[in-house]
């Protein structure tokens, strides 16, 4: 809603920064009816300062910034076609508008002088000036006059024609393209305009126009002084717009930056002024779109493997050696698959399947994660997690525990897919050192652990068939639990004793768990 109503704001804004030209000649001639005590000629100047600077002034501004505000009007129903033209003039309007205000200070020199506002009307003074001092005169305080007009015009355009373009950006997504200006000689040349008018008027007072500052009623020392005002009170107005039009895009930038530090990569800053600054948040602009780039791949990249794992792979990426030399660990790895998963799909549709493996991992993965799990890979309705792999976790066997039981719990009181479908779920669990790294090609790299212990550990997945059992835990885990008697569960083992798995020599010592326990928040571990 605020947008609908913009348009005049920015024309009115504008034409009331170039009517600042008056609060100069207010100064100005303030100061010269202070210094000169000449207070009969204040009514006239005031006059003349509301009809040219601000009447005329604001006739030739409203002109000039027309096609902008055209443009503005029509971004509001929709229309762009008026946006060329506009960006045009918003890229020329400081140009516009100094050469406007440079005529408009010799439109006021002409009537000042010509009513006789800054002269005392003395016939017998005036006799003893030759004319063309007068002349000279008359054409040097008009220069003078117009050219501090134009220099402040020039810098409240700037300032004006930022906030345009960021207001555009911000409402109508109008991108701007940085343009070819340089901070440093725009404002190496107007402040050595401005000491030059400065130093050649005192110049002139001092050796010229002593007789013209006589009929104005000025001595030469006080003309001097009011040299030094004029001067300084257009520096200053040039100074407060020179400051906003240079820090306030750096505080867009700096506002978009701590968007994106806050992970909105969406985030964009204005291309407001045409400098240095406009280039350097163009370049940000284009930095921003590489991380919101590269942030959705990692969003899908996290949608097939573990965000661990994706965090790991990038680093890994960024180190130049995608496939470096794994890590031993010693963790503690767990199996989970669907018990009857095949004879349950072949009166399923395809897609029945996917929606009810979907739905299954989805509800399965949360203990893993909220226990500090990695899930490392997903067999068709297996899926392959590990414990102290990415992450330094001390307390890894009962976290490990503590998942596996809330998946059964999870799979006894859920139900899943669009048929509502039970499944349950076996679960094997062992602990013991693996090597966790990249393995594949150099196109295609997978991210798993290799290793006695996932063997194992996908053994006694399937070893619960023989034993009519959802979880199995080796000796080992079971031990590394206990170890922990300070942060038990109030959990039950049974012993099953010791069995032979398949493909192992020595036979193994096999724990399940009894259906009564309590699964409280887990302890918490180092960099989880």
């Amino acid at each position: 809603m605020q947008a609908k109503h913009e348009h005049p704001s920015k024309l009115r804004r504008y034409v009331i920064a170039m009517a600042g030209m008056a609060t100069i000649d207010f100064c100005f001639t303030g100061a010269y009816v202070l210094i000169s005590g000449h207070s009969s000629v204040l009514a006239r100047a005031l006059m003349l300062n509301i009809v040219v600077l601000i009447g005329v002034n604001a006739v030739g501004a409203a002109l000039l910034f027309r096609p902008i505000n055209r443009a503005i009007k029509s971004l509001q129903s929709g229309d762009r076609t008026q946006l060329a033209h506009a960006k045009r003039r918003l890229n020329s309007l400081h140009i516009h508008s100094t050469l406007w205000a440079f005529c408009v200070g010799l439109i006021y020199c002409t009537a000042a002088f010509g009513s006789g506002v800054f002269l005392v009307h003395d016939p017998a003074l005036a006799s003893t000036v030759p004319l063309a001092t007068r002349i000279t005169a008359g054409l040097w305080f008009s220069f003078a006059y117009a050219a501090h007009f134009a220099i402040y015009a020039y810098f409240a355009a700037l300032d004006r024609a930022e906030t345009v373009r960021r207001n555009m950006f911000e409402n109508w997504q109008v991108a701007f393209a940085p343009g070819q200006a340089r901070i440093g000689p725009r404002l190496a040349i107007v402040f050595l305009l401005l000491t030059l008018i400065s130093s050649l008027a005192i110049l002139l007072d001092l050796t010229l126009f002593p007789e013209i500052r006589a009929l104005q009623g000025l001595s030469t020392q006080q003309a001097v002084i009011l040299d030094v005002i004029a001067t300084e009170t257009a520096a200053i107005l040039c100074l407060f717009f020179i400051n906003r039009t240079l820090t306030r895009p750096i505080r867009y930038l700096r506002d978009v930056m701590q968007k994106i530090a806050r992970a909105d990569f969406t985030a964009r800053s204005p291309i407001a002024s045409d400098d240095e600054i406009g280039q350097l948040a163009a370049d940000f602009n284009h930095m921003a779109a590489g991380l919101a780039e590269r942030e959705n791949m990692r969003r899908a990249f996290e949608r097939y493997v573990s965000r661990d794992v994706v965090e790991l792979a990038l680093q890994r990426e960024q180190s130049g050696d995608p496939r470096a030399a794994g890590e031993l660990r010693f963790a503690t790895v767990m199996f989970c698959d669907i018990s009857d998963f095949t004879a349950m799909s072949e009166n399923l549709a395809p897609q029945q399947v996917i929606s009810l493996l979907n739905d299954y991992f989805d509800q399965v993965n949360a203990p893993i994660r909220h226990h500090g799990g990695v899930v490392m890979n997903y067999v068709g309705d297996a899926l392959h997690a590990a414990f102290n792999v990415l992450h330094d976790d001390p307390y890894h066997a009962i976290h490990a525990l503590d998942a596996a039981l809330g998946i059964r719990n999870i799979t006894r009181n859920s139900r899943f897919g669009d048929d509502n479908l039970m499944m349950k779920t076996r679960i094997g669990i062992h602990s013991g050192p693996v090597v966790a790294g990249p393995v594949g090609s150099s196109d295609r790299i997978d991210f798993t652990i290799q290793g006695d212990t996932a063997n194992l550990a996908s053994r006694l997945e399937n070893y619960n068939k023989e034993t009519g059992t959802e979880i199995l835990i080796s000796k080992t885990t079971r031990d590394l639990i206990m170890a922990h008697r300070d942060l038990q569960r109030d959990v039950s083992f049974i012993d099953l004793g010791e069995h032979a798995i398949r493909g192992r020599q020595s036979p193994v010592g096999l724990f399940t768990v009894a259906d009564t326990h309590t699964s409280p928040n887990p302890p918490e571990t180092n960099d989880r």
